[in-house]
């Protein structure tokens, strides 16, 4: 394999960076600030409860039903008043205080920068991630690992997102890479590995939880060190 590709396409969110763990710990800060345990005592049905509401944002934000600014305003807004605070203000409030404490958690997967430090000294590494574009630079700077790449591309830069063909192919402008010697790593079969077979591009799947494929990547790990014995 090392003889096959020259560049490597990470996923950031869930393949480098632990969103789980970073994004807990921004939401209990925020449940914190705003008092929420007035309005439901229990933080984990608040942690669950948010984190249904987003993915149903985000799913309606991939495919342009809604646009970031709505996301980003209502996710919080929504969830709070489930539980019988009408905070619209608060939310929006809220939904700018995740984005900046998030970007400062650092928890990434266990091996991830002796992973990244050891595949940079044979390819050239770029992260290509549907995540908003003002926070994951400084997720990686935050974490020590913006020098191993060479390149950070988001949908907002392509005006598409994974696993739309076109996202990839900016990319390939973008890094001088092609299809053929480049392979993309994630954790998302739905936008990583289905995009990389919409770009007729290999793919490797991250799948710490050993879950059962439903796409059909190249390759698939548990572990981020497992790629160097792959690559």
């Amino acid at each position: 394999m090392k003889n096959k590709y020259q560049h490597l396409l990470f996923d950031l969110d869930r393949t480098i960076w632990d969103f789980e763990k970073n994004s807990k710990e921004a939401i209990k800060e925020i449940y914190s600030h705003f008092k929420i345990d007035k309005f439901q005592p229990d933080f984990e049905v608040f942690f669950n409860t948010y984190h249904a509401i987003n993915e149903e944002l985000w799913e309606k934000y991939r495919i342009g039903n809604i646009s970031k600014k709505e996301l980003s305003e209502t996710r919080f807004a929504n969830t709070f008043k489930t539980f019988g605070f009408d905070g619209t203000k608060e939310g929006k409030k809220a939904g700018e205080m995740y984005l900046e404490l998030s970007v400062n958690k650092t928890h990434t997967f266990e091996g991830a920068h002796e992973t990244i430090n050891y595949l940079s000294k044979s390819y050239e590494l770029h992260i290509l991630t549907n995540g908003f574009k003002e926070v994951q630079e400084r997720k990686l700077i935050n974490c020590n690992l913006r020098d191993f790449f060479s390149t950070i591309i988001t949908s907002e830069d392509a005006g598409y997102q994974k696993p739309d063909l076109k996202i990839f192919e900016f990319a390939f402008e973008q890094t001088g890479a092609n299809n053929q010697n480049t392979i993309m790593i994630g954790d998302d079969e739905s936008t990583d590995i289905a995009g990389a077979k919409n770009a007729r591009m290999d793919s490797i799947w991250f799948n710490p939880e050993g879950k059962a494929p439903k796409e059909t990547p190249n390759y698939q790990v548990k572990t981020l060190p497992e790629l160097t014995t792959l690559l």
